[in-house]
């Protein structure tokens, strides 16, 4: 039976993943990690994508009970399951309708609950950035939303309110890197630009290389 505080996990949960998926297909953010097959089909040069179960780091997929085992949502893995398989299929139906090129989707887990959002797109980059770019020298320094380079990625980094005295930590990250003929992008809160974009590079080259 489900205590208020493990409803209230799961709640958290699939609000995150709601909130966060509708913004990354509203602003097409994510990381690529596809099986590119090299095939073409009949629509003209489309490259097959298909998103692996787990990531380069351990990241396995919110749709294989495997992410949950031993961690605090394990009670609630078999309809988090459940409802991340539904949230797949149908990002993977919409997307590429919508966009007009291949392309996917698909939900990680980091530490057993944090969410890692990862699209993979046949395309070369550059449609990328948030609302809107704040100047830092209207906000004393830091705006909430900063857009830079991080290695060979474009990142936008979302900030909540430091401690008194102590640098900000980004909230949220969102890396874009392009390879090819694919951009992969990735958002998490759980996970550092720096390790985003580095997931990013080595999933791209093992694609590359294939």
């Amino acid at each position: 039976m489900s205590t208020p505080t493990s409803a209230s996990r799961t709640s958290t949960w699939v609000g995150i993943l709601l909130g966060v998926v509708l913004l990354g297909l509203v602003a097409a953010f994510a990381i690529a990690l596809p099986k590119a097959h090299g095939e073409e089909s009949d629509g003209g040069g489309a490259i097959e994508l298909e998103l692996p179960d787990t990531l380069p780091g351990g990241y396995i997929a919110s749709d294989d009970p495997a992410a949950f085992e031993g961690g605090e949502l394990a009670d609630q893995a078999d309809a988090i399951v459940e409802q991340e398989q539904a949230n797949a299929d149908h990002g993977n139906q919409v997307l590429p309708e919508v966009l007009g090129r291949s392309a996917v989707t698909r939900t990680y887990v980091a530490d057993g609950s944090q969410a890692v959002f990862v699209q993979v797109f046949q395309s070369e980059g550059g449609a990328f950035a948030p609302n809107n770019v704040p100047d830092p020298e209207n906000t004393g320094g830091q705006a909430a939303t900063e857009m830079t380079n991080v290695g060979d990625g474009a990142c936008i980094l979302t900030y909540g309110q430091g401690s008194t005295g102590a640098a900000p930590e980004p909230v949220f990250s969102q890396c874009q890197v392009t390879s090819g003929e694919l951009t992969a992008q990735v958002g998490s809160g759980a996970i550092s630009a720096e390790e985003l974009v580095d997931v990013a590079d080595q999933l791209l080259a093992e694609l590359q290389d294939s």
